[in-house]
């Protein structure tokens, strides 16, 4: 039996045992919920793999990472990684530090690519590939997004118990919308050097968050991940707050948690995010479903 198989045992008798004694599992213990690609014998592994899905008679791309310690039949987590405007998922692919970490916890990432979106950039309007924030209903890449994971979900052994959503600027904006609309699917966001989502925000359950943002940050001021943090304080109903280098807000609702991390960089991804966001992530499962009743994704 693999290392990994065997954690999993074990994860699992850990939450059963929590569940005879009645009382509550960490959010470490949240047992695997797997996908339906769990089935399947064999499955396609690279560090680069080059896809496209069509969405609705448009051909949509993404840069996909599957380690080798991904195995067929062993749910692995699942991580979106947004890019910013402008850029690119082969790019963010060809500059992430998650490719090591991918490695070495055994997760799936994805790279999506974004279409063309204006913007104003420095008072200046500019159209370049990002992600559409202006509607919910209808949203390409909101579409896009719940389409891709469908189909990843069919082609492989996914945790849906650990799918995750990070990005950098705009797609910082977009991960955050995940966490709004698609709560019943994404264990928790992180988005890095971004503000608040400009529509209503009301998730069907609490969804931990984690912002970072630079203060020094001159194209999105820290006003602004200020005004992000307290929307998800509110939509979180956190009731606790404490300071230990950076805020965390607790007491919230499904026991979710807030954090925001504000230090002395200016609009980029800072090093430490890396590492920080995926021990963030391991510490926030999706909790189990009210009944043991799965929750069937929109479509």
């Amino acid at each position: 039996m693999s290392n990994m198989r065997k954690g999993w045992v074990a994860l699992l008798a850990s939450a059963a045992l929590n569940l005879l004694l009645g009382r509550p599992a960490p959010a470490t213990d949240v047992p695997p919920r797997p996908s339906e690609g769990c089935k399947a014998g064999t499955i396609e592994r690279g560090r680069k793999l080059e896809r496209t899905i069509d969405i609705a008679g448009t051909p949509r791309s993404y840069v996909l990472d599957v380690p080798d310690r991904v195995r067929p039949g062993v749910p692995a987590p699942l991580l979106f990684d947004f890019h910013g405007f402008g850029h690119s998922g082969k790019g963010v692919w060809e500059v992430s530090a998650f490719r090591a970490l991918a490695e070495r916890e055994g997760f799936i990432t994805v790279y999506p690519q974004g279409l063309p979106v204006r913007l104003t950039v420095r008072g200046v309007e500019r159209e370049a590939p990002g992600w559409a924030l202006s509607a919910v209903d209808p949203n390409r890449d909101l579409l896009f997004t719940s389409r891709l994971l469908d189909d990843l979900e069919r082609r492989y052994c996914i945790d849906r118990a650990r799918i995750f959503a990070t990005g950098f600027s705009n797609g910082a904006f977009f991960s955050q919308m995940l966490g709004c609309v698609f709560a019943h699917r994404f264990a928790a966001v992180a988005p890095v050097s971004s503000g608040p989502v400009g529509l209503t925000c009301d998730p069907t359950r609490g969804v931990p968050v984690l912002i970072q943002h630079g203060r020094l940050d001159d194209l999105i001021p820290v006003k602004q991940a200020h005004a992000a943090r307290d929307r998800w304080v509110a939509a979180n109903q956190c009731r606790q707050s404490a300071r230990d280098g950076c805020e965390r807000y607790t007491d919230c609702r499904d026991g979710a948690v807030v954090e925001y991390c504000e230090e002395a960089y200016a609009h980029r991804w800072p090093p430490q995010a890396t590492e920080r966001i995926w021990k963030f992530f391991s510490q926030h499962p999706m909790p189990a479903p009210a009944g043991g009743k799965e929750e069937q994704p929109a479509r």
